[in-house]
């Protein structure tokens, strides 16, 4: 905890903020600003200048599709994590996370991980549950982003921005409560220290049991923010966050496995409720982040922005493990058992990032150019310190026999006994031009050089306390990753595009010599066209697209029929799909959000140990779909919202897709598709607010399934309310 209070006090980020800055000169300093004026008026992501793509293009300028979910959204839903924001993003989904420990994302196809994840442009491990109420909005770049960003998948990113000073007092003070025993006060205060200094602080505690029996959460949070305005072309603003959450590790029901066949279902015959872990187990998050940056107007052309960051991220873990009810139906045995085994492990990394963007605009001859040129890199240390569990006998469950399902027992105690510690350098170079041709017809074109590189693994033995590196289990990569775009913008509100971009992407294991894998790379076709309508309050964005990734790994099977713990090449996965995105407010009154994707992931070319050809890959929906409608009252019944929202999460496969040759006959589970409805109601009344919502209101019953030993029920019916006072 120490170190946590000492990163805490020297918190620090930045993000541009000019709609708190008087612009009285031509030249003066024009950072954008956060605050996105016109972006909350008309809620058309269309019209917004979107920080995560480090340049100074419009949306209708940037040929690939971006989705903006404001601070107003998320208030109006009243969502409880990133999972409950991110679903208005249509084409990314939730996925399940092993014991639920995390949101875990996907889009187009492919997982998204800490690569895919970022805090106010700075990479952040993805392992918590981040804090939603200090979000101003959420930024997320559908699509390959490595000319941008380096090794990050293919899928997309998602950039969460937290909320910033101004130079008006001002703030909010809510609290909220729900179902199973949850409750959160939350505070937001902001405002000038003099002339050009302003601060914001937001902060927040939360406590919350469960529909799953002995499962609860406690989280705290704080985020102090300060801008300093140094001049009028020069603008820093530094800010931080902590975070602290403990919460019971959940596996949920588990699967139940054939062991002569290998063929799995769900265990559905349990009710949503059952637990079958310890009464003692836990999880410990600790993250703090600390970032500064810079912006800086040379002219009105010329200007720079620097971001610097530190994360400090650990993970405390000690609990009852995967969920697999196992019977062997060739000896007749119909009575399912479980050896409910341990885990205890913890995690720490460290994590330092420099980044610089410069953005210009000048004119040769009849074209005009914006150009991007930035580098940026990172250095990270990683450590996984391992545990003995001692006097481990683990307790045998059967799932035909309710009595041997116990919670109680005493916690073993453990001794560590090494750590793994990984250090990971990362760093690059890019440049970036949109050419104007004519007012309509412009190219955009760029470049990136992207060196990654894993040291050898360092093992220290707690028993000796010696250290040593383990051989070749480094890689060192280096990888150019050009974009190329067509734009057509006949007028402001319209955009057709088409664009080509290449990344590369670091494979995690070895070889069967041993050997750590290459990395993979992936390209990237697709086109698009953006509309705004309704007078611009509305954008309407249709994209198709096509990945393939050209070089995938698996672990093989034995002849013995296990699996092996190297990987060997697996051949391509192509993911191919079509997206529809509408969003906006047609009215003051009205706000509309809507979507609906297809996207079909499969395996292609793969060699005779390799994956099942055209088989669709585990935990990608082919079609997902999302909508929103809330209406506020300005006359009759004035100061009244009522809203709905509905989501739609496809048929998948939970598992692990099939590989050539094996001896089960399918290591596949069907889960069906669902859809939950969300409907809300809220009143405000001079500067009083309260809102209800009742989620899942039809009650489903469905799951998110890891592999197939962490499945775990979606919520359900649940109530939730939060009074609002703003001061």
């Amino acid at each position: 905890m120490k170190k946590q209070l000492v990163t805490l006090g020297i918190l620090f980020t930045a993000v541009s903020l000019s709609a708190q800055m008087k612009n009285t000169e031509a030249d003066t300093v024009r950072i954008q600003s956060i605050e996105d004026v016109n972006l909350h008026k008309t809620g058309n992501p269309n019209k917004a200048r979107p920080l995560s793509t480090k340049s100074n293009l419009t949306i209708m300028e940037t040929p690939q599709p971006i989705a903006i979910v404001t601070h107003e959204i998320i208030e109006q839903q009243q969502a409880k994590q990133l999972s409950d924001v991110i679903r208005n993003v249509n084409g990314i989904y939730l996925t399940s996370a092993r014991g639920g420990s995390q949101d875990s994302f996907g889009g187009r196809g492919f997982t998204f991980g800490n690569d895919n994840i970022f805090k106010n442009g700075a990479r952040v491990n993805s392992g918590v549950f981040p804090e939603v109420t200090g979000l101003e909005r959420v930024e997320v770049l559908k699509g390959a982003n490595a000319m941008l960003y380096g090794n990050v998948g293919p899928g997309g990113i998602i950039n969460m921005i937290t909320k910033k000073p101004r130079f008006e007092f001002g703030g909010m003070a809510g609290f909220s409560a729900g179902s199973w025993n949850s409750y959160k006060p939350t505070i937001d205060i902001y405002g000038p220290l003099s002339k050009n200094i302003a601060f914001r602080v937001n902060g927040a505690y939360e406590y919350a049991e469960s529909f799953r029996d002995l499962v609860e959460s406690k989280k705290n949070y704080f985020n102090p923010s300060f801008v300093f305005n140094l001049s009028d072309k020069t603008q820093l603003i530094v800010e931080g966050d902590y975070l602290y959450h403990t919460f019971t590790p959940d596996f949920g029901i588990g699967s139940v496995t054939d062991n002569a066949t290998g063929v799995s279902r769900l265990a559905t015959e349990v009710s949503r409720n059952q637990f079958f872990g310890t009464n003692w187990q836990y999880q410990t998050n600790q993250q703090a982040t600390t970032d500064i940056i810079l912006n800086h107007q040379f002219n009105k052309a010329w200007s720079l922005n620097a971001v610097a960051s530190y994360q400090n991220y650990t993970k405390d873990y000690f609990s009852t493990e995967r969920v697999q009810w196992l019977y062997d139906s060739s000896k007749n045995n119909f009575n399912p058992s479980w050896s409910r085994p341990l885990g205890r492990s913890y995690n720490e990394q460290n994590y330092t990032s420099l980044q610089i963007n410069v953005n210009g605009e000048f004119n040769t001859g009849s074209f005009n150019h914006k150009v991007l040129l930035g580098t940026d890199g990172d250095y990270g240390q990683a450590d996984t310190y391992a545990y003995k569990i001692d006097a481990n006998t683990p307790v045998v469950l059967y799932l035909n026999n309710p009595s041997s399902w116990t919670n109680e027992g005493p916690m073993p105690t453990t001794t560590r006994s090494s750590r793994n510690r990984i250090d990971t350098k990362r760093y690059g170079f890019y440049a970036q031009d949109l050419i104007s041709i004519t007012k309509q017809l412009k190219v955009l074109a760029g470049l990136r050089w992207s060196s990654i590189q894993n040291e050898d693994t360092k093992v220290k033995n707690f028993a000796t306390n010696l250290e040593t590196p383990t051989p070749n289990s480094g890689t060192k990569e280096t990888a150019f990753s050009p974009k190329v775009g067509l734009i057509y913008n006949p007028d402001e509100n319209l955009s057709v595009f088409a664009t080509y971009t290449n990344s590369f992407a670091p494979n995690s294991g070895f070889d069967e010599a041993g050997y750590a894998l290459k990395a993979s790379t992936v390209d990237q076709y697709e086109i698009g066209i953006k509309k705004n309508l309704w007078n611009n309050a509305i954008g309407v964005n249709l994209t198709g697209y096509q990945i393939i990734n050209r070089d995938t790994y698996t672990a093989p099977y034995l002849p013995s029929g296990t699996v092996a713990l190297y990987r060997v090449y697996a051949g391509s996965v192509r993911s191919t799909g079509l997206e529809l995105d509408i969003t906006g407010n047609p009215t003051k009154n009205l706000s509309l959000i809507g979507g609906l994707s297809y996207n079909k992931t499969i395996y292609t070319d793969t060699p005779d140990n390799g994956f099942v050809e055209n088989q669709r890959l585990v935990r990608t929906p082919a079609l997902t779909a999302n909508a929103s409608v809330f209406y506020t009252f300005t006359e009759f019944a004035k100061g009244l919202k009522i809203g709905a929202t509905a989501f739609y999460t496809g048929d998948r496969k939970a598992g692990w897709n099939d590989v050539k040759g094996q001896k089960q006959a399918t290591r596949m589970i069907d889960v069906d598709g669902f859809t939950t409805v969300d409907i809300s109601v809220g009143y405000e009344w001079k500067k009083f607010m309260i809102q209800g919502r009742v989620g899942n209101l039809f009650d489903v019953v469905n799951y998110n399934v890891h592999e197939n030993y962490s499945v775990n029920p979606i919520t359900p019916r649940n109530y939730y309310f939060t009074l609002t006072y703003r001061l």
